[in-house]
Parts: C-alpha cells; structure tokens; sequence
C-alpha cells in the first residue's frame, strides 16, 4: 500500500472517528434535553399541586370564616336574648303585681311567638352537627320553607370538624336552593343510624326532574343548582371510605350519604 493509500486511509478513519464523537455528542445531548423535559415536567405538575392545594386551603379558611361570622351572630343573638330577657320577666312581674293577668299572658305569648321565630330546630350532644342544622335550618324558615327535621344524637367523631361542616353545609345549601325554585317549597332533613351506618339524608321539593333535564348535574357560580358543592359532598364522602347516593322519588331530590366509623 503506498502513502497515498495509506493517508487516505487515515483521513476516513479520522472522519469516521469524528462522526462517532459527534453522534456520541448529539445522544449525550439528547438525553440531556430529555432529562431537562422530565425535570420541566415534575416541576410544572408539582406546581399545579401546590396551587390546586393553595386553592383548596383558601377554600377551607373562607368557609371557617364564614362559620365564625355566623356563629359570633349566634353568640350575639344569645346575649341580647339574655338581656331581653330579664327585662321581659321584669315587665310580666310588674303585670301580675297591678292586677293585670291578661296584659302579662298576652305579653308572654308575644315573648313566645318571638323565641319561636328563632327556629331552634336541635339540641344534641354533638354540639357541631347541632349548631349547622339549627343554622341552616333558620335561614331555611326565614326564606318561607317547610321544614321538618329528624335528627339522632350521633357523634361523627371519626370526621375532621371541617370535613363534616363542608359535608352536611353544602348538602343542605343545595336543598335550600332547590327547594326555593319549587312550588310546594319543602325542606327534610333526616339524620340517623342504620344497620351500622350513619346516614345523612337531605331531601327537597321539585316541580320536575332534576336528574333528567340535567343528568350531569352541572352548575355555575352564576345559576347554581343541585350540582353546586356536589363534588366536595363527593370527596368528603369518599375520604371516609362512604357512599353518596343521588335520586329522585315522590316529587323530592333526594341526596344520602352513608358513613361509618
């Protein structure tokens, strides 16, 4: 072979060796952009994570708050009633001593009439679940429905408080407004045990199907509807491992949810 051949020879080797490099250099590369993908990737989703979870914590502290205005109210009704009160025994005290009887009892009716419009639905040991029913309920019969309420003393002590206020708040938030768009304008709420479940069933009136206009039970901020508040009804329920089951029966709406410890 003469040096012609030979350099020739090493010219294609050096290229080839070079084009190796190269390739070697590109796959180094390549996988280099991969691994910046996956990495650009796990931090876009973690970050989706963290503001789906900030979204959920805003949620959760608005609603504690909303719960806290409405029960500093309720501690502020309580207090005015207590100073009514005394003024309002003094006054019958003062009837009864001038001889007049039926001044007292007509001003004691009116005194009942009063405390009656306060719709003090519940009094069970469970001060939370008393507290929401005899709230929700009020605001209810201040809006001019029909209530009839069947509560059992249960505990609900295996539920995070504000797991079980988002669960039975929303539940009866969706009744209310179903319930105001109907005629008859019904409201029921039963609270029970049954066969080692606790179960928790609201029902409202309706004029017509619900679930067949609206299968998906889809809502908006703007016309809220049954399906308002359902998907944290439905994740509450599934958190403790319970079943929500959604129909219509007899002119109601019906949501229950079934709950054990």
């Amino acid at each position: 072979m003469n040096t012609v051949s030979i350099g020739l020879w090493a010219l294609v080797l050096l290229q080839g060796a070079a084009l190796l490099v190269l390739a070697h250099k590109r796959k180094k590369e390549q996988a280099e952009y991969e691994e910046q993908g996956k990495l650009l990737t796990r931090y876009a989703a973690d970050y989706l994570d963290m503001e789906k979870r900030a979204s959920q914590l805003t949620e959760v502290y608005e609603r504690q708050q909303e719960k806290a205005g409405e029960l500093e109210q309720t501690q502020q009704q309580i207090r005015l009633l207590k100073h009514d009160m005394k003024n309002h025994t003094l006054v019958i005290l003062s009837c009864l001593e001038a001889g007049r009887p039926e001044e007292a009892k007509r001003y004691a009716g009116e005194i009942l009439d009063k405390l009656n419009r306060m719709y003090t639905y519940v009094h069970v040991g469970n001060s939370l679940l008393s507290y929401i029913i005899n709230s929700k309920l009020s605001k209810a019969g201040e809006l001019g429905l029909e209530i009839k309420a069947e509560i059992e003393n249960l505990s609900f002590s295996y539920m995070d408080s504000v797991d079980f206020s988002a669960l039975l708040g929303n539940m009866l938030d969706n009744a209310i407004r179903g319930a105001l768009h109907s005629a008859e304008k019904r409201l029921e709420v039963n609270i029970a045990a049954r066969r080692g479940f606790d179960v928790i069933t609201v029902k409202n009136s309706i004029d017509q199907s619900v679930l067949e206009t609206n299968p998906g039970l889809r809502t908006s901020k703007e016309e809220p509807g049954h399906g308002y508040g359902l998907q944290q009804i439905r994740a509450v329920t599934e958190k403790y491992e319970g079943t929500v089951d959604i129909y219509e029966k007899e002119g109601r709406f019906v949501v229950s949810v079934l709950l054990t410890d």
